[in-house]
């Protein structure tokens, strides 16, 4: 559940992030140039996905503790993203394929 709810925000704020006209584009990818021309879909769906973790934090945890535990995750997920993703440290199939793994090991173990 935490893998799920943990992937909406991150696809939640890397899509806000990628419609910001701020952001330099270093490398153009399918899912940034698409977040960049598209700033107003893409800020739609950043905030829907933003909107469904906080609801799955609040539905899974609670009221005070998921709204608490969803803003730590948010900051997390928030610092990770300005500082990797300009670095190219990781793209959307390595996001793919760490979500893949920790949604098998947290359903399987």
């Amino acid at each position: 559940m935490y893998t799920i709810i943990i992937g909406f925000t991150t696809l939640g704020f890397i899509l806000n992030y990628l419609s910001s006209k701020r952001v330099i584009l270093t490398s153009q990818t399918g899912l940034r140039t698409w977040a960049y021309a598209n700033t107003f879909k893409s800020k739609g769906l950043g905030l829907a996905a933003l909107t469904i973790g906080l609801i799955l934090h609040i539905m899974h945890l609670g009221l005070g503790s998921g709204i608490f535990s969803y803003l730590v995750t948010l900051m997390t997920v928030g610092s990770l993203v300005v500082l990797l993703y300009p670095l190219n440290v990781f793209n959307f199939k390595s996001l793919l394929l760490v979500f893949a793994i920790s949604l098998s090991l947290e359903l399987y173990l």
